[in-house]
Order: C-alpha cells, then structure tokens, then sequence
C-alpha cells in the first residue's frame, strides 16, 4: 500500500473511531478544508468540529473507500459514506434534528500532502441527495 493510501485509510478509521485527538498524525496543523455544506475551514480545530459534529448525527457512519487514484502529492477517493441519521446535525444554517433515516451518500475526497501529512482535503458530495436521503425534500427524478 502506498504512503498516500496509508494516510487516506488511517484518516477513516479515526473517523469511524471518533479519535479527533489523534488528527495531528494524519493532518497538517494548517490543514485546508473544504466541504459543499461547511465551506473552506482552517486548521486542526475547525476540522475536528466539523468531524463531531458529523460523528454527533450520525454515530455509526463509516467512510468507505471504493476507488482511489494517485499522482504525485495527491490521492483521489471515491467512496460512500454510509451511517443513521440518530443525533442532531449541527451546519451553518442551523440544526437539524435526528431523522432516524439510513444515509448511502457517495463522495469524492481529494487529498493534497506535503512533509507525509494531508495539507488539503477538498470533499465533494451532492448535497441535494444528502438532504432528500434524511428525507427533507423530495427525491430527485432520475433519468
């Protein structure tokens, strides 16, 4: 396995194990963030709050690697993040209370590293599905 998969695989299993106070191993201290729902975030603390808050809603979600393709400094992930809606999400546009409802949301991570740590994390998901799979707007149509 390579250094860049290594890094990407250790970063899910500390989510699923929700163990943000071992994020330094893995992440740069000024670590990019970007997220379609959170915006860009900065540093180590703002990714943490944004990852349990995550781990908060959704308490048994797991990031699963499906795909992954590597050039240089950077790995490409397609995977599936996959969880129960069982707490409140917490987002910039307010609270959203527990759905009980069973999410299967596909992802892009596009992972940038510098010095053998991730230096920046673009996530891209299609927040229209995100929402209509808590079942707060209907589903959309498909062709």
């Amino acid at each position: 396995m390579s250094a860049l998969r290594s890094l990407v695989e250790k970063h899910y299993a500390q989510v699923a194990n929700q163990e943000w106070d071992r994020v330094a191993e893995v992440f740069a201290p000024d670590i990019e963030t970007t997220e379609p729902g959170a915006g860009t975030m900065h540093g180590l603390e703002a990714m943490v709050a944004y990852g349990t808050a995550f781990n908060t809603a959704f308490p048994d979600g797991r990031l699963h690697l499906d795909s992954a393709v590597e050039s240089g400094d950077s790995i490409v992930v397609e995977g599936r993040f996959t969880g129960t809606h069982n707490g409140p999400l917490v987002s910039p546009a307010g609270t959203i209370a527990p759905t009980g409802r069973r999410l299967e949301l596909p992802y892009c991570d596009v992972f940038k590293v510098r010095n053998d740590r991730i230096a920046a994390h673009r996530i891209y998901y299609d927040r229209v599905d995100f929402m209509a799979q808590l079942g707060l707007m209907p589903e959309p149509s498909r062709a």
